[in-house]
């Protein structure tokens, strides 16, 4: 049996799991403090360390292993060395996070951004159901927007790094809100939490808001999915959603007319269930969602119209996880 490593690296935790090419994600995955903040030696060590409670916890052994398969929330080049730490410690700025893993567990180690790992587990489940395509963008939703490109099964990705379909421009003002990237404009600062947190400013600056989005800006932001989900919810916070799923919309509608996408998935945060949610409220909201995305599209070339928009069906926790182990498992055996 082939037992790959899956190691998920954020800037607060780091999860790890164990994926097998033929029966998937295995026995128990753990999550530990990553210690990103004091740089990448010291999270190569919670790795290392908790590799082994791992390993002990499925009654496995280090030689069971073949390779590591592993991913960050940063841009990521060919080599594995993370090239600018948007959403983790700068200190891990130049530094070939690949090497340092494989030399720590002696085993070959793959580095992929996050959003590529989860999107390539998302193809791989539509593979098996017969509902890939041959281009599929996937946006991932989060405090930030994640994106990437699957292309005949391959994360397509430039000579330095893949797809960052979070800093597609859709505003080109000079009073559009400034993104973590340095630009204005792009789609990460409406289509994510950072992104509802500026509408919330922005509705906030100009007055007379309901008290549900009275506060600080990002605590507000924080309540919009369960204020979303409500069986009535408020014309307000229809109008930040329409606003977010809009923006995804145009967006994507520039990836089509630039690439060629025949499928669009939806992913992340924005994705979830809040608990106190009726089904039909959910329901309602998701479709509403596919629908404001829609418009977009539809608006355009005829083609366009062809262009499936889809809510993810990968269900599994720590999908980024597994999705690096199981690049690490494809790629790993086309090179040996």
């Amino acid at each position: 049996m082939s037992i790959y490593l899956g190691i998920d690296i954020g800037a607060s935790t780091v999860k790890l799991g164990l994926f097998e090419p033929k029966q998937g994600a295995i026995g128990k995955r753990l999550d530990r403090p990553s210690s990103a903040s004091e740089g990448p030696d010291a999270t190569v060590d919670v790795i290392k360390t908790a590799t082994s409670e791992l390993l002990a916890a499925n009654e496995l052994q280090f030689q069971d292993l073949k390779a590591i398969g592993a991913c960050c929330p940063a841009p990521i080049d060919a080599s594995g060395m993370c090239v600018y730490p948007t959403n983790i410690d700068p200190s891990w700025q130049g530094v070939n996070i690949a090497q340092k893993l494989s030399g720590a567990l002696q085993l070959p180690a793959f580095l992929l951004n996050d959003g590529d790992a989860a999107a390539y587990r998302e193809y791989r489940i539509r593979e098996a159901q017969n509902r890939a395509s041959s281009v599929m963008a996937q946006f991932i939703t989060g405090t930030g927007l994640g994106g990437a490109l699957i292309i005949n099964g391959k994360i397509w990705s430039a000579p330095a790094v893949s797809a960052e379909l979070g800093h597609i421009c859709i505003h080109s003002s000079e009073n559009a809100d400034l993104c973590g990237c340095g630009a204005r404009g792009c789609v990460e600062t409406r289509a994510s939490l950072l992104g509802l947190r500026n509408m919330v400013k922005h509705r906030q600056a100009k007055g007379n808001v309901p008290e549900a989005l009275q506060g600080e800006p990002m605590e507000v932001a924080k309540t919009l999915r369960r204020l979303g989900q409500m069986d009535d919810p408020l014309s307000d916070v229809v109008a930040i959603w329409q606003e977010y799923f809009t923006s995804l919309g145009i967006a994507a509608r520039n990836l089509i007319n630039t690439i060629g996408c025949d499928l669009i998935v939806i992913s992340g945060g924005a994705q979830e269930k809040e608990k106190m949610a009726s089904e039909g409220a959910y329901q309602r909201f998701k479709q509403d969602a596919i629908a404001w995305i829609r418009q977009e599209l539809d608006h355009s070339f005829p083609h366009l119209t062809q262009t499936r928009v889809e809510w993810s069906i990968d269900r599994l926790p720590d999908s980024a996880a597994y999705g690096a182990a199981q690049y690490a498992s494809v790629t790993g055996n086309s090179k040996s």
